[in-house]
């Protein structure tokens, strides 16, 4: 059970027009997505790895057995209330479900991209550690991926909607970091960029695509407004323009994680017979002037593990390029010569404390 530490709401604090609500029920993937949330074992939210360049998720049924009605998910197990909220009306209780599954609906594609986006940087960089990983994106899309970084954190459960439903939905108005998260997703559920690699889709799969929720925003604004924590309709301008500063944020992310799941999946380059060869292989990237070849590739700020497996690939090149000195030097070297070639000789310059 959640505690978000707020005086205990009775009732949801957003009011959506009945008509937006028949809008939403019209859907599909919207219905599938609610009886998956209330627990029945007939339908499943299928929610694979999607596309860098995607919000959407699909949601198929896994039964074509009729489902149990709309009205009866107050009652499921996997919807059960705080000892609180438990004493609302039953209408209520419907009430703060739907509300709890348009949330649902609006912040889980961006916790999944999170995801995606996490998984495709690590893999970029070489790296587990989390906070190497914005080091993949930058600009806009370095900012928002810090941005939910930090809160998808702190607020996992808040995120994916566990818990009590009533207090999901009445932690939306917690903090400014909720509303604004709230309304990004909202504008990203609209905006044509969350599928840039996807025409008309067909027909099949446009079913099982969850549809835009535009409806949360006035009933949000209106929550915001009237609740007298944040003291009038002045702070709804401010948290609009920093939610829509996050929504180019994560669509900027969006863009970054598609050139990077192309950079992550393209096939290893194999060295090409007019490359440069190496002194004792053709493999090892030296050549004979001392120089390292220069590879091409998209090139991106290293990490520390990184730079450290390249300063030992580096010790390692230097280290058969002596071995390799020394077998030439002892077959071809007379001996007497021999140890001025290997820098073995006593013309070697001693270190100092002052001149190493």
């Amino acid at each position: 059970m959640m505690e978000y530490g707020y005086a205990m709401q009775m009732e949801s604090p957003f009011h959506i027009p009945h008509e937006d609500v028949e809008a939403l029920n019209s859907s599909k993937a919207f219905l599938a997505l609610r009886r998956c949330l209330a627990g029945d074992a007939e339908y499943v939210l299928l929610s694979p790895a999607p596309r860098a360049g995607s919000l959407s998720r699909p949601v198929s049924q896994a039964s074509p057995t009729p489902p149990q009605p709309l009205s009866s998910l107050a009652t499921n197990k996997h919807n059960s209330f705080c000892a609180t909220h438990s004493q609302c009306t039953q209408q209520a209780k419907q009430t703060w479900l739907l509300h709890r599954d348009i949330l649902h609906a609006l912040i889980m594609p961006v916790v999944t991209l999170f995801s995606r986006a996490s998984t495709l940087a690590s893999a970029a960089l070489c790296t587990q550690r989390s906070s190497d990983l914005e080091l993949a994106f930058s600009g806009e899309s370095r900012s928002a991926f810090i941005g939910l970084q930090c809160f998808l954190t702190e607020e996992a459960d808040w995120c994916r909607t566990r818990g009590c439903p009533a207090c999901v939905v009445a932690a939306t108005l917690s903090t400014d970091s909720h509303i604004r998260l709230v309304i990004a997703a909202s504008l990203l559920s609209t905006a044509n960029v969350a599928t840039p690699t996807q025409e008309d889709p067909p027909q099949g799969i446009s079913d099982r695509t969850l549809p835009p929720i535009p409806h949360i925003l006035p009933a949000l604004q209106r929550a915001v407004i009237n609740d007298p924590f944040w003291e009038g309709s002045e702070i709804w301008g401010y948290i609009l323009s920093r939610a829509t500063q996050l929504s180019a944020g994560i669509q900027a992310l969006i863009t970054e994680c598609i050139n990077l799941e192309s950079l992550v999946s393209s096939p290893t380059t194999t060295d090409r017979p007019d490359s440069k060869r190496g002194l004792t292989h053709p493999s090892v990237p030296f050549v004979a002037s001392g120089q390292v070849v220069e590879q091409k590739g998209v090139k991106l700020r290293k990490s520390k593990l990184a730079k450290r497996q390249l300063r030992l690939r580096d010790e390692e090149v230097e280290l058969m390029r002596r071995v390799a000195m020394q077998c030439w030097a002892k077959a071809q070297v007379p001996k007497n010569l021999r140890g001025d070639v290997l820098a073995f000789g006593e013309s070697k310059r001693n270190r100092s404390l002052t001149c190493p």
